[in-house]
């Protein structure tokens, strides 16, 4: 009976584990965990993120995220990313932000142009950090492929 009880036990901890796992960073900062109380409903779906700034960068663009990452992209059928527009959205050739790039940026997010191109930024203090010295921030994110609309 324990051994029954205690399989039983395990089984659904494995199986809540394995449900919960593919939710256990966030899909716009890249790598941080998630907080189960930041969170965003679309059709019926949580979305969970790491923070509240997420939240209101997802809420802002949510068609486009969700075209931009797999792992909100399988959320959703084919039929409901219709109904959300996501067929519609033309994806930046930048996903991510050239300071903090484990963050990913949309059409939405804060831009400069720069030698002819527009360049996105997680947030204003990312943009404040770019303009003290665009040139290294430039060199820097160019070099790790973090800035395709200048190839």
């Amino acid at each position: 009976m324990f051994m029954k009880l205690l399989y039983s036990l395990l089984l659904t901890l494995f199986l809540s584990c394995t449900l919960f796992s593919e939710e256990e960073t966030c899909a716009l900062m890249i790598g941080d965990e998630i907080d189960p109380e930041e969170y965003s409903e679309l059709l019926g779906k949580k979305i969970y993120f790491c923070c509240g700034s997420c939240v209101k960068a997802f809420d802002s663009n949510q068609a486009y995220y969700i075209k931009a990452l797999p792992a909100l992209a399988k959320k959703f059928s084919a039929t409901e990313q219709k109904k959300l527009g996501v067929d519609k959205i033309k994806l930046l050739d930048q996903r991510f932000c050239p300071i903090y790039p484990e963050r990913v940026v949309n059409p939405n997010s804060k831009s400069v142009e720069y030698k002819g191109k527009k360049i996105y930024f997680w947030s204003s203090s990312a943009l404040r950090r770019w303009d003290r010295d665009p040139e290294k921030y430039f060199k820097e994110a160019f070099e790790k492929g973090h800035l395709p609309q200048f190839k």
